[in-house]
């Protein structure tokens, strides 16, 4: 009876042990590591962000002015 419980210990724990190596591999995490703060970096670099700017700015008043003018009445069939 003991050596079955043992064997059963021995199981999960290879198991658990398992998982645990399999949600964290070392490759990933140093490639995610050495990625941190890329997108900075290469943001300073361009030299074209005037024209992205401006098409931000110039869809965002589009959609502004496409917002009703009144406001939602969510009670508006019940009354």
């Amino acid at each position: 009876m003991k050596l079955l419980i043992r064997i059963m210990a021995l199981g999960a724990l290879a198991c658990v042990a398992t998982a645990a190596s399999a949600q964290t591999p070392q490759q990933s995490q140093m490639n995610n590591a050495a990625n941190i703060g890329r997108h900075a970096s290469d943001a300073n670099k361009g030299g074209g962000d005037e024209t992205k700017v401006k098409a931000n700015d110039k869809a965002y008043n589009q959609a502004l002015r496409n917002l009703p003018d009144k406001q939602f009445d969510p009670w508006r069939g019940v009354r």
